[in-house]
Protein backbone atom coordinates (compact mmCIF):
# COMPACT_ATOMS: atom_id res chain seq x y z
CA UNK A 1 0.00 0.00 0.00
CA UNK A 2 1.92 3.04 -1.29
CA UNK A 3 -0.60 5.86 -0.92
CA UNK A 4 -1.19 5.92 2.84
CA UNK A 5 -2.29 9.18 4.51
CA UNK A 6 -0.96 9.60 8.06
CA UNK A 7 -3.11 12.27 9.72
CA UNK A 8 -1.89 12.01 13.31
CA UNK A 9 1.84 12.36 13.98
CA UNK A 10 4.33 14.49 15.89
CA UNK A 11 7.17 14.89 13.45
CA UNK A 12 7.72 18.66 13.67
CA UNK A 13 10.84 19.46 15.74
CA UNK A 14 11.05 21.78 18.75
CA UNK A 15 7.29 22.17 19.28
CA UNK A 16 6.10 19.34 21.58
CA UNK A 17 7.22 15.89 22.79
CA UNK A 18 7.72 14.64 19.24
CA UNK A 19 10.79 15.01 17.02
CA UNK A 20 13.53 16.66 19.04
CA UNK A 21 15.66 18.07 16.20
CA UNK A 22 15.33 18.74 12.48
CA UNK A 23 17.36 15.65 11.56
CA UNK A 24 14.95 13.41 13.46
CA UNK A 25 12.04 15.12 11.77
CA UNK A 26 13.55 14.38 8.36
CA UNK A 27 14.21 10.77 9.39
CA UNK A 28 10.55 10.36 10.37
CA UNK A 29 9.41 11.61 6.98
CA UNK A 30 11.82 9.18 5.34
CA UNK A 31 10.59 6.29 7.49
CA UNK A 32 6.99 7.16 6.69
CA UNK A 33 7.74 7.28 2.98
CA UNK A 34 9.44 3.87 3.19
CA UNK A 35 6.29 2.46 4.82
CA UNK A 36 4.04 3.73 2.02
CA UNK A 37 3.01 7.13 3.34
CA UNK A 38 2.50 9.80 0.67
CA UNK A 39 0.35 12.28 2.63
CA UNK A 40 1.17 13.55 6.12
CA UNK A 41 -0.75 15.88 8.40
CA UNK A 42 1.48 17.09 11.22
CA UNK A 43 -0.50 17.40 14.47
CA UNK A 44 1.55 18.96 17.30
CA UNK A 45 -0.11 18.93 20.70
CA UNK A 46 -2.07 21.84 22.10
CA UNK A 47 -2.70 21.21 25.78
CA UNK A 48 -3.09 23.76 28.55
CA UNK A 49 -0.11 23.95 30.90
CA UNK A 50 1.84 21.34 28.93
CA UNK A 51 2.05 22.07 25.20
CA UNK A 52 1.25 25.67 24.36
CA UNK A 53 3.62 26.39 21.47
CA UNK A 54 2.04 29.23 19.44
CA UNK A 55 0.56 28.44 16.05
CA UNK A 56 2.99 30.91 14.48
CA UNK A 57 6.02 28.97 15.76
CA UNK A 58 4.54 25.71 14.57
CA UNK A 59 3.85 27.22 11.16
CA UNK A 60 7.52 28.29 10.90
CA UNK A 61 8.74 24.77 11.65
CA UNK A 62 6.22 23.34 9.21
CA UNK A 63 7.45 25.56 6.36
CA UNK A 64 11.04 24.52 7.08
CA UNK A 65 10.03 20.84 7.02
CA UNK A 66 8.30 21.34 3.67
CA UNK A 67 11.45 22.89 2.26
CA UNK A 68 13.65 20.06 3.52
CA UNK A 69 11.23 17.43 2.24
CA UNK A 70 11.15 19.04 -1.19
CA UNK A 71 14.95 19.22 -1.24
CA UNK A 72 15.15 15.49 -0.44
CA UNK A 73 13.66 14.85 -3.89
CA UNK A 74 11.59 11.74 -3.13
CA UNK A 75 10.65 9.73 -6.24
CA UNK A 76 6.95 10.36 -5.48
CA UNK A 77 5.48 13.56 -4.06
CA UNK A 78 4.81 13.78 -0.32
CA UNK A 79 1.92 16.08 0.50
CA UNK A 80 2.27 17.84 3.85
CA UNK A 81 -0.46 19.50 5.91
CA UNK A 82 -0.50 21.18 9.31
CA UNK A 83 -3.06 20.88 12.09
CA UNK A 84 -2.92 20.21 15.84
CA UNK A 85 -3.97 17.56 18.32
CA UNK A 86 -6.36 19.50 20.54
CA UNK A 87 -6.70 18.36 24.14
CA UNK A 88 -10.21 18.65 25.55
CA UNK A 89 -9.62 21.54 27.96
CA UNK A 90 -10.18 25.26 28.53
CA UNK A 91 -7.59 26.23 25.94
CA UNK A 92 -9.50 24.37 23.24
CA UNK A 93 -12.71 26.12 24.27
CA UNK A 94 -10.96 29.48 23.92
CA UNK A 95 -9.74 28.55 20.45
CA UNK A 96 -13.22 27.43 19.41
CA UNK A 97 -14.74 30.66 20.68
CA UNK A 98 -12.26 32.68 18.61
CA UNK A 99 -12.48 30.27 15.65
CA UNK A 100 -8.70 29.94 15.90
CA UNK A 101 -8.52 26.29 14.88
CA UNK A 102 -6.09 24.66 12.47
CA UNK A 103 -8.33 21.97 10.97
CA UNK A 104 -7.11 18.71 9.52
CA UNK A 105 -6.16 19.56 5.94
CA UNK A 106 -8.69 21.47 3.86
CA UNK A 107 -11.80 20.26 5.64
CA UNK A 108 -13.58 20.96 8.92
CA UNK A 109 -12.28 18.13 11.06
CA UNK A 110 -10.51 18.53 14.40
CA UNK A 111 -8.26 15.93 16.07
CA UNK A 112 -9.61 15.77 19.63
CA UNK A 113 -7.68 14.19 22.49
CA UNK A 114 -8.94 13.16 25.92
CA UNK A 115 -7.24 11.76 29.00
CA UNK A 116 -8.26 9.03 31.39
CA UNK A 117 -9.37 11.75 33.80
CA UNK A 118 -12.27 12.63 31.48
CA UNK A 119 -15.51 10.85 32.44
CA UNK A 120 -17.82 9.71 29.67
CA UNK A 121 -20.18 12.64 30.26
CA UNK A 122 -17.35 15.10 29.62
CA UNK A 123 -16.35 13.27 26.44
CA UNK A 124 -19.93 13.59 25.19
CA UNK A 125 -20.02 17.28 26.13
CA UNK A 126 -16.80 18.13 24.31
CA UNK A 127 -17.91 16.26 21.20
CA UNK A 128 -21.16 18.24 21.11
CA UNK A 129 -19.29 21.50 21.74
CA UNK A 130 -16.89 20.87 18.86
CA UNK A 131 -19.79 19.96 16.58
CA UNK A 132 -21.68 23.10 17.59
CA UNK A 133 -18.60 25.13 16.63
CA UNK A 134 -18.80 23.73 13.10
CA UNK A 135 -16.11 21.03 13.29
CA UNK A 136 -16.31 17.25 13.22
CA UNK A 137 -14.22 15.66 15.99
CA UNK A 138 -11.86 12.84 15.10
CA UNK A 139 -11.21 11.16 18.46
CA UNK A 140 -7.47 10.61 18.80
CA UNK A 141 -6.33 7.10 19.85
CA UNK A 142 -9.72 6.16 21.31
CA UNK A 143 -8.26 2.86 22.50
CA UNK A 144 -6.38 4.66 25.29
CA UNK A 145 -9.46 5.78 27.21
CA UNK A 146 -10.31 3.19 29.86
CA UNK A 147 -13.81 4.56 30.27
CA UNK A 148 -14.59 3.13 26.82
CA UNK A 149 -13.15 -0.35 27.37
CA UNK A 150 -16.24 -1.87 28.99
CA UNK A 151 -18.21 -2.11 25.77
CA UNK A 152 -17.89 -1.15 22.09
CA UNK A 153 -21.39 0.28 22.48
CA UNK A 154 -19.91 3.20 24.43
CA UNK A 155 -17.73 4.10 21.45
CA UNK A 156 -20.67 3.66 19.10
CA UNK A 157 -22.46 6.31 21.16
CA UNK A 158 -19.67 8.77 20.29
CA UNK A 159 -20.09 7.95 16.61
CA UNK A 160 -23.86 8.41 16.88
CA UNK A 161 -23.19 11.88 18.33
CA UNK A 162 -21.22 12.73 15.18
CA UNK A 163 -17.60 11.89 16.04
CA UNK A 164 -15.22 9.67 14.11
CA UNK A 165 -12.70 7.28 15.66
CA UNK A 166 -8.92 7.13 15.10
CA UNK A 167 -6.67 4.35 16.37
CA UNK A 168 -2.89 4.12 16.55
CA UNK A 169 -1.02 1.53 14.51
CA UNK A 170 1.03 0.57 17.58
CA UNK A 171 -2.12 -0.35 19.51
CA UNK A 172 -3.50 -2.46 16.68
CA UNK A 173 -0.17 -4.29 16.45
CA UNK A 174 -0.24 -5.06 20.18
CA UNK A 175 2.59 -2.72 21.21
CA UNK A 176 0.51 -0.92 23.86
CA UNK A 177 -0.71 -3.93 25.81
CA UNK A 178 -3.45 -6.52 25.59
CA UNK A 179 -6.31 -4.30 26.81
CA UNK A 180 -5.79 -1.78 24.05
CA UNK A 181 -5.23 -4.51 21.45
CA UNK A 182 -8.42 -6.29 22.53
CA UNK A 183 -10.42 -3.07 22.37
CA UNK A 184 -9.05 -2.33 18.90
CA UNK A 185 -9.99 -5.79 17.67
CA UNK A 186 -13.57 -5.44 18.92
CA UNK A 187 -14.09 -2.08 17.26
CA UNK A 188 -12.43 -3.09 14.02
CA UNK A 189 -14.62 -6.19 13.79
CA UNK A 190 -17.67 -3.91 13.97
CA UNK A 191 -16.06 -1.40 11.58
CA UNK A 192 -16.44 1.43 14.08
CA UNK A 193 -12.98 2.83 13.32
CA UNK A 194 -12.57 5.47 10.61
CA UNK A 195 -8.81 6.09 10.62
CA UNK A 196 -5.59 4.32 11.59
CA UNK A 197 -2.60 6.65 12.00
CA UNK A 198 0.94 6.37 13.33
CA UNK A 199 0.98 8.94 16.16
CA UNK A 200 4.73 8.78 15.54
CA UNK A 201 6.94 10.78 17.92
CA UNK A 202 10.49 9.56 17.35
CA UNK A 203 12.72 7.15 15.45
CA UNK A 204 13.29 4.61 18.22
CA UNK A 205 10.13 3.88 20.23
CA UNK A 206 7.05 5.61 18.80
CA UNK A 207 7.92 5.05 15.17
CA UNK A 208 5.98 5.11 11.88
CA UNK A 209 4.98 1.55 11.03
CA UNK A 210 1.90 1.92 8.90
CA UNK A 211 3.16 -0.69 6.45
CA UNK A 212 2.96 -3.29 9.21
CA UNK A 213 -0.47 -2.01 10.19
CA UNK A 214 -1.61 -2.24 6.57
CA UNK A 215 -0.51 -5.87 6.35
CA UNK A 216 -2.14 -6.74 9.67
CA UNK A 217 -5.43 -5.01 8.83
CA UNK A 218 -5.57 -6.61 5.38
CA UNK A 219 -4.95 -10.05 6.83
CA UNK A 220 -7.45 -9.74 9.68
CA UNK A 221 -10.19 -7.49 8.30
CA UNK A 222 -9.84 -7.48 4.52
CA UNK A 223 -8.21 -5.32 1.90
CA UNK A 224 -11.16 -2.97 1.42
CA UNK A 225 -11.42 -2.00 5.09
CA UNK A 226 -7.65 -1.66 5.39
CA UNK A 227 -7.59 0.74 2.45
CA UNK A 228 -10.49 2.73 3.90
CA UNK A 229 -8.69 3.11 7.25
CA UNK A 230 -5.32 4.11 5.82
CA UNK A 231 -6.12 5.83 2.54
CA UNK A 232 -9.71 6.66 1.65
CA UNK A 233 -11.08 7.93 4.96
CA UNK A 234 -8.03 10.00 6.00
CA UNK A 235 -7.88 11.60 2.54
CA UNK A 236 -11.57 12.42 2.75
CA UNK A 237 -11.07 13.98 6.18
CA UNK A 238 -8.26 16.10 4.74
CA UNK A 239 -10.64 17.29 2.02
CA UNK A 240 -8.68 15.63 -0.79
Amino acid sequence: MNNIADIHCHILPYVDDGASVAAESEALVEAGYASGVRTICCTPHLRRGMFETPDETIQEQFEKLKERTLAAAYPEEIKLFLSREYHADRLLLQRLEKDAILPLGLGKYLLLEFSNAHPLADIHWFIKTVLDAGYTPLIAHAERYRVLWDSPDLTEELIDLGAKIQMNSSSILGREGRHQASYCKKLLKRQLVSVVASDAHDTEIRVPELDLAAAHLTRKFGEDYAEALLVQNPLEILGL
